[in-house]
């Protein structure tokens, strides 16, 4: 038996996407007598803070030090990103304790401001070890390379990119990786530059081996199958603690939930933990030290968070009898992975007395009535297409012409959108938290005509053909139709743009257009890489698309869909 040097427990997070509440999970319970389909409350930073508080009171009783570790993609999810931008998120994570975050895709949807903002409220260190910030202006506003909490490539405020934790007298380093494609997923500043993945690890941990440390834990946001890889890739990494791919490890077939992998499975010589996603679990593991940079679990795994007093129903919302609830919450206290306990006051008290009433406030007000509920589809059928996604495109326009900003026409794509809306009143909740809750800033240039023509094309390409339906291109003062049996560009054809009389004019290939989007898309993302060539710098408009479209649709006080018909495909044979 190896020599044990230390213990340590380690708990563990990803994902978490601003569900700072508890979210109605549906599951399929193996009851004794059968199974039963329920929708249980789970999750939320209360129970989770609840959990980590009885976890680090055990610690302390066996004088063993704990470790909190978040895999990132804490932003974006909910109406708490979409209100508070970050803020929430940086209070949250400090009163649960963090001790480190790596940075996720969804902290630069946006951008670098959001996550600087949030880099200087928080108390934890940030890692990325292959981010490049070196080539950050001087005096730009949002500067993250000096700050000492940004453990980043060859930062000169942190000059090692890594933390040191101590187990007994035993040194253990941490360092972070962020996806290599960060320019492709999300929208980060183009001063940014991301390393290899494989590359950097290997020069870390040789850095790491020669400052005389042998254990090492990866905090990882690459995802499962590539945290595997890179464990199989690369010698020296103890383990390894990532998100990305909301993989729950661990048996939870009882409760109906996907069975994926082992928790802590080995590869290599390298342990491999994924918590889940949406603040519903939480992994909390014994680990032990031993030679040669070897680590162990002993005991541990992922848990369910729950409690006895969580409301409890059936698959339809319904109450379910008092007996059955009984017999359920029994089979509940019975499952290993399952942790039913007391929300935390502090964390409550928290949420309650700083964030909850601007989200009640969202709840109650009325932005828009619907004499008819509209419809929304990434991609048309033989129902049309999206009645929301070209108001939200007529909302852009809306806004940046109230804003004194003269532009032409705009885009919106369509996975931007994430419901159909009913209806009757609709509240600025609904809009912001669950129509459009990704907080996307708002970008307008300008573009050539012919430009702007093979963008239509490659989103719709991308689409139809590839698989990414939610590029499918939903326009405003603009209409096209679409050609697929044409030869590739020259599939967007007879184009008209409309004037500020409202009349509609002859597109024109040579002439230079104002267009206003998501700032996603200004970057040239899932087809639309024709837009890279634009006539002028992207500016920003200065709200992000739920505020426009909340100020356009109280504008309006009804919402019906467009009249004109802006777009027509023509399907009589798919070529290459």
């Amino acid at each position: 038996m190896s020599a044990l040097l230390g213990r340590f427990y380690l708990a563990h997070i990803n994902d978490t996407h601003s569900h700072f509440d508890e979210t109605a999970l549906p599951l399929r319970l193996a009851l004794p007598e059968g199974s039963c389909d329920v929708r249980l409350h789970c999750g939320g930073f209360p129970r989770l803070a609840s959990f980590i508080k009885r976890a680090r009171q055990r610690a302390i009783s066996e004088q063993m030090p704990l470790f909190l570790l978040d895999a990132g993609d804490s932003f974006q999810g909910t109406l708490y990103f979409s209100c508070f931008k970050g803020q929430a998120n940086a209070a949250l994570l400090n009163q649960l304790g963090i001790d480190a975050m790596v940075v996720g895709n969804h902290e630069l949807d946006t951008g670098n401001a959001p996550l600087a903002n949030f880099l200087r409220q928080i108390r934890f260190p940030l890692l990325a070890a292959n981010w490049d910030l070196s080539g950050e202006a001087e005096d730009k506003p949002t500067r993250m390379q000096d700050h000492p909490l940004m453990v980043s490539w060859q930062n000169p405020a942190h000059p090692k990119p890594y933390i040191v934790k101590w187990v007994d007298d035993v040194p253990v380093a941490i360092f972070g990786l962020v996806l290599e494609n960060m320019q492709d997923i999300a929208a980060p500043d183009g001063d940014s530059q991301f390393l290899p993945v494989v590359e950097t690890a290997k020069t870390i941990i040789e850095q790491i081996h020669a400052d005389g440390i042998e254990h090492i834990i990866l905090l990882s946001h690459l995802g499962f199958p590539r945290d595997c890889q890179l464990a199989q890739e690369v010698d020296g990494i103890s383990l390894i603690v990532g998100g990305h791919t909301h993989t729950l490890q661990g048996d939870f077939g009882a409760l109906g939930l996907a069975d994926e992998h082992p928790y802590g499975e080995r590869f290599n010589r390298t342990l491999v933990l994924h918590a889940g996603y949406n603040s519903l679990m939480v992994g909390l593991a014994e680990v032990s030290l031993l030679p040669e940079g070897q680590m162990r679990i002993e005991q541990g795994g992922n848990v369910l968070l729950t409690s006895e007093t969580a409301l409890l129903q059936s698959q339809q919302g319904e109450p379910l009898p008092a007996p059955q609830q009984r017999t359920i919450r029994r089979f509940l206290r019975n499952q290993r992975h399952v942790a039913m306990l007391q929300p935390d006051s502090a964390m409550e008290r928290l949420l309650a007395n700083n964030y909850r009433a601007k989200l009640r406030h969202y709840a109650s007000d009325q932005v828009v009535s619907l004499p008819r509920g509209l419809r929304h589809v990434r991609i048309p059928d033989e129902r049309g297409g999206s009645q929301v996604a070209p108001l939200v495109a007529e909302a852009m326009l809306f806004q940046a012409r109230e804003m004194g900003v003269p532009v032409d026409v705009a885009i919106f794509n369509a996975g931007g959108a994430r419901i159909s809306l009913p209806p009757g009143p609709v509240s600025a909740a609904e809009l912001a938290g669950r129509l459009l809750p990704f907080a996307s800033t708002i970008s307008h240039f300008e573009v050539r005509g012919g430009q702007l023509r093979l963008a239509l094309e490659g989103a719709i390409v991308n689409a139809l053909e590839l698989g990414g339906s939610g590029s499918f291109p939903y326009p405003a003062d603009l209409r096209y139709s679409y050609h697929a049996s044409a030869p590739r560009g020259q599939r967007v054809r007879q184009l008209h743009v409309k004037d500020r009389t409202g009349r509609w004019q002859l597109f024109d290939e040579q002439r230079d257009y104002r267009l206003i989007t998501t700032s996603y898309t200004a970057m040239g993302k899932e087809g639309y890489h024709a837009l890279l060539n634009q006539r002028s710098e992207p500016e920003l408009l200065g709200l992000i698309i739920s505020d426009a479209f909340i100020n356009y649709a109280r504008s309006r006080g009804i919402l019906t869909p467009p009249q004109d018909a802006l777009y027509q495909l023509n399907f009589d044979q798919l070529v290459s």
